[in-house]
């Protein structure tokens, strides 16, 4: 008989499960497909494929809802028809009916498990791809109904906006040619810096692979797909000063680094790599970047240092392939800049330039400054061929250059730009991951010179770190929460349908359900505090299922009195 029963239960449960799980999923995918759809960023069959996408990340928060829904049914069918009542008198217990519903909640919560774990982070990815990915289509959108397409702080603009099919057996996947553009760049203070016209302009998709070595060296592994944009018969006057070229091809843009740097889109097995080797992640290894720089120049100070005080000249490569030699008494730094103080004999820094041809140049100033030259990573103008390399910029005052016979020419000032010492510690320490770098930055800081950001770039890169691995624990206690909910929720709904057998369904799946709803977003506020300050928030996380199994274990202990 038990087995009799415990088949009819499971036979009404599942079949409606199904039903309300495909019901409440169709619903919830088409609401999620509306906006992009109405906006514009899907077409009618992309429509269709983004659903299709989108059941499965529906699915998570429909299925514990629609297992409670279909619990309250099969159960309260029994209890109306009086199922319940006769095999409690023919002596089977409240606990042995609820064991087919508890069953059932575990095997969904298994499943809905592997699915949040390993499958929906998937087709996550592929609805968000399926709005966004076409970098160069949502550009030309905007510039087509008269708006700026914006780059970081570059703003474009064009008064003709045409698609051109590239040539057969071309890398170029799409190609968009631009008439009348303007060129607008802004600091972070919102002043404009970079002002100019081109008379026509390529937007260019392309695979990375197709790219130039430098571009294909600086993005790596961020992206398999960048675009290029190539302005031609462009003037540009920047922070003032007139720049003309012909053509003037901004760096490669890569347009999927959003996906691989969000936790939601990587399954369980990827969350636990990148906790234990967070520089897999391009925000973090921006900052890994930053401090190996800072260092860099610490080094690059105590060399200059070292050298100067030995009376060996400081030795700068230049982009154009000449050598400059700046010999003087010492090297002093004010937090700002370093400075090479003259020569005790002359009161001059003296320079020697070595060109490419072997012509040798002499000069003395009565001041030189070195700074370091940071890469503009939100300048598309900015040279960042040289990413893996320090800069420095090299200011000369009072300069005299003296010619073969011993004349001289007289300067007020004169700055080299874009230098770079001759045995760079960049890329011996870019090898290093980051806790060995943080390591090696904190056993340096203490000999840094005055106003070297080491412990700020350490706590920059320690910061970024924490907060990635604070965002991979609420995402995997999310996961499994809302997977335990699933047997709470299964577990309450049979639970209230057998305690409130007088109720018409409707009211007894409302008790269920609102304690379920408070639930997820109980959930949902944990995980955002789990992911701005770390465990201490997985308590609250986790409270509401804690609550809803405590509620469920109350009124079966309500019902079991009776």
């Amino acid at each position: 008989m038990l087995w009799t029963l415990w088949r009819a239960i499971l036979i009404e449960f599942w079949r409606l499960l199904l039903l309300s799980t495909a019901v409440l999923v169709t619903v919830m995918a088409f609401a999620a497909t509306v906006k992009p759809l109405a906006d514009g960023k899907l077409t009618a069959d992309q429509a269709v494929r983004f659903m299709r996408y989108a059941v499965l990340p529906m699915l998570s928060y429909t299925l514990p809802f629609a297992a409670g829904f279909a619990a309250t049914l099969a159960y309260h069918r029994m209890v109306s028809e009086n199922e319940a009542t006769a095999a409690h008198a023919g002596g089977i217990s409240h606990r042995r009916l609820l064991a087919p519903a508890i069953a059932s909640g575990l095997l969904l919560a298994g499943g809905l498990w592997f699915l949040n774990d390993r499958v929906i982070p998937r087709d996550l990815l592929a609805m968000e791809r399926m709005i966004t990915r076409d970098f160069a289509r949502l550009m030309v959108n905007s510039l087509r109904q008269g708006e700026a397409a914006r780059i970081g702080n570059t703003e474009i603009h064009a008064d003709f906006v045409e698609e051109v099919r590239p040539e057969p057996g071309s890398p170029v996947r799409e190609r968009f040619l631009l008439a009348g553009v303007g060129v607008v760049e802004t600091d972070s203070a919102g002043a404009v810096t970079i002002d100019g016209t081109a008379r026509r302009a390529w937007i260019l998709l392309l695979p990375v692979w197709a790219l130039s070595p430098e571009d294909r060296e600086r993005i790596g592994d961020q992206a398999d797909t960048a675009v290029i944009i190539s302005l031609v018969d462009v003037t540009i006057f920047r922070n003032g000063a007139p720049m003309s070229a012909d053509p003037l091809v901004l760096p490669a843009i890569p347009i999927a680094n959003v996906f691989r740097d969000n936790p939601k889109f990587r399954s369980g097995a990827e969350l636990r790599a990148i906790y234990l080797d967070p520089d897999k992640i391009n925000t973090v290894d921006r900052q890994r970047v930053a401090l190996a720089r800072v260092l860099a120049a610490y080094r690059s100070y105590a060399d200059f240092a070292r050298d100067l005080g030995a009376g060996r000249p400081i030795v700068l490569n230049t982009p154009d392939g000449s050598t400059i030699r700046a010999l003087g008494a010492a090297l002093e730094s004010d937090g700002k800049r370093w400075h090479i103080r003259p020569l005790r004999e002359t009161g001059l820094v003296e320079l020697e330039i070595t060109t490419r041809d072997a012509r040798r140049d002499r000069l003395t100033a009565s001041s030189a400054n070195l700074s370091i030259q940071t890469p503009a990573e939100n300048d598309p103008l900015a040279d960042q061929s040289a990413a893996g390399a320090s800069r420095f910029a090299l200011d000369l005052a009072g300069v005299r250059i003296i010619g073969p016979a011993g004349q001289g020419t007289d300067i007020a000032q004169t700055t080299y730009r874009d230098l770079w010492p001759a045995g760079d510690p960049v890329p011996a320490i870019l090898a290093l991951n980051s806790e060995d770098l943080i390591i090696l930055a904190l056993e340096e800081h203490a000999t840094a010179p005055p106003g070297t950001p080491v412990l700020a770039a350490v706590d920059r890169l320690e910061h970024e770190i924490t907060r990635l691995r604070h965002k991979i624990v609420a995402k995997r206690h999310e996961r499994w929460a809302l997977s335990a909910s699933c047997v709470v929720m299964v577990a309450l709904g049979a639970i209230m349908a057998m305690h409130l057998k007088q109720a018409t369904p409707l009211i007894i799946y409302l008790w269920s359900f609102f304690p379920a709803l408070g639930t997820i977003i109980i959930m949902e506020a944990g995980g955002q505090t789990v992911s701005s300050r770390g465990p201490v928030g997985l308590p609250l996380l986790w409270s509401g299922v804690v609550a809803l199994a405590v509620l469920a274990a109350i009124v079966y202990r309500r019902m079991t009195r009776l």
